[in-house]
């Protein structure tokens, strides 16, 4: 009977354990839960590396990206789309806030807020510049495009 007990013990344990692990979408450079962040990008890998095979990952925020796609293009690699999390869209819901494409997205940098789930620099990203321009007049901050972010970044790795 005490086997029967510790055998439903463990069994329910790594069931369980193993059903909350998957319930959750963990950034691929840091570990956090990129589906909670409120700065969350997801990559397509076109043409992956010995390290990091071709497909879709998840990642908390632009820092672990450019982490990884300096990794991914060093190696040869090529990444193909890039969404992020338009922070506007964002609710205190599980995996909320719509996705859009990287390049046309405007970033607030430098401003008071800080987003949930992300790491330095921290920024905020909105899918119209009339948005972030609110946001900058409510938090301060600067607006870059796409291409200035990435040369932003640079700094922060």
């Amino acid at each position: 009977m005490k086997s029967k007990i510790i055998f439903t013990y463990i069994f329910c344990l790594i069931f369980l354990g193993s059903h909350f692990a998957f319930a959750r979408e963990r950034c691929i450079m840091c570990g956090m839960d990129a589906l909670k962040s409120e700065t969350k990008v997801v990559i397509q890998v076109i043409k992956g590396t010995k390290q990091i095979r071709a497909g879709k990952y998840s990642l908390c925020c632009l820092h672990c990206f450019i982490i990884l796609k300096d990794r991914i293009i060093s190696k040869g690699g090529k990444i193909g789309s890039i969404l992020v999390r338009d922070y506007n869209t964002v609710t205190d819901k599980y995996d909320s806030g719509e996705m859009i494409a990287a390049s046309k997205g405007f970033y607030l940098v430098e401003s008071a807020l800080r987003p949930k789930g992300s790491m330095v620099p921290f920024m905020l990203i909105f899918s119209t510049k009339k948005t972030a321009e609110t946001f900058k007049q409510a938090y301060g901050g600067r607006i870059l495009n796409w291409e200035e972010v990435l040369k932003y970044t640079e700094s922060f790795k």
